[in-house]
């Protein structure tokens, strides 16, 4: 799949685990933004806006006095219009990865955000996104794609997550030619799951392949095909042939 969209509660860990993802990949061609907490005295006063290069802008505050209203906090779309859809655009052109915290009410008060973010879902670079559980126009439609892998988040997979991840996007930007056909021989199978009208039987012979051509190139490393595809396919079979 082309991209992942990471789903979970408020509070879970979708930032914590994007911001290590991010320095799992420093050495590949990423970009991106992170959504942090502002925190006063242990209470959630609002967020930052943090690109990947290394800036950090007020995104939203309880009590800022412009902007739009979204729950208790005032939203500066400004920022979303004149540094976040930049990062975006200038990710497409460039980026290998694309880091997107999060998608929810508050980024999609800007009409020039949800272009640039649609844009970049439907010609950009692979992405991972994160987004809350509640129900959104376009992160529904997002939800729908069939280029787009579903990750639910919760406090009791976090870290199981974490470490599938990690091993997937680094084995994505690795330059080594036998993971990229690996890579490949995945990406082919996952194509054969979503597309719905292929038996059973035939999409088990090519994981069996898969499997036989991960440990012909990784002997030492006997539970890689579990890490790397394993989830992914049962995941992607729950979330187009349930």
């Amino acid at each position: 799949m082309k991209h992942l969209l990471i789903v979970g509660r408020p509070g879970v860990g979708k930032t914590t685990l994007m911001k290590r993802l991010v320095q799992a990949l420093r050495a590949c061609a990423i970009d991106g933004f992170l959504t942090e907490e502002l925190r006063e005295q242990e209470q959630r006063m609002g967020f930052w806006l943090s690109p990947l290069d290394g800036r950090q802008v007020l995104l939203a505050h309880r009590r800022m006095v412009d902007g739009v209203r979204v729950g208790p906090y005032r939203v500066n779309v400004s920022v979303l219009d004149d540094v976040a859809v930049p990062v975006i655009r200038r990710a497409i052109q460039r980026a290998f990865v694309l880091f997107l915290d999060e998608l929810g009410r508050m980024e999609f008060c800007s009409s020039a955000f949800a272009q640039a973010v649609q844009e970049a879902f439907d010609r950009g670079p692979s992405i991972v996104a994160t987004a809350g559980t509640t129900p959104l126009p376009f992160l529904d439609a997002l939800k729908r794609r069939r280029d787009v892998e579903l990750i639910p988040l919760t406090s009791a997979n976090r870290s199981a997550v974490e470490e599938e991840l990690t091993a997937r996007l680094s084995a994505l930007c690795a330059e080594d030619e036998a993971v990229r056909a690996l890579q490949r021989q995945a990406d082919r199978i996952c194509e054969l799951i979503v597309s719905g009208d292929v038996p059973l039987i035939d999409i088990e012979i090519q994981q069996a392949a898969l499997r036989e051509a991960v440990a012909r190139a990784f002997p030492d490393k006997q539970a890689l095909y579990q890490l790397l595809y394993d989830s992914r396919f049962r995941r992607l079979w729950q979330q187009f042939r349930h």
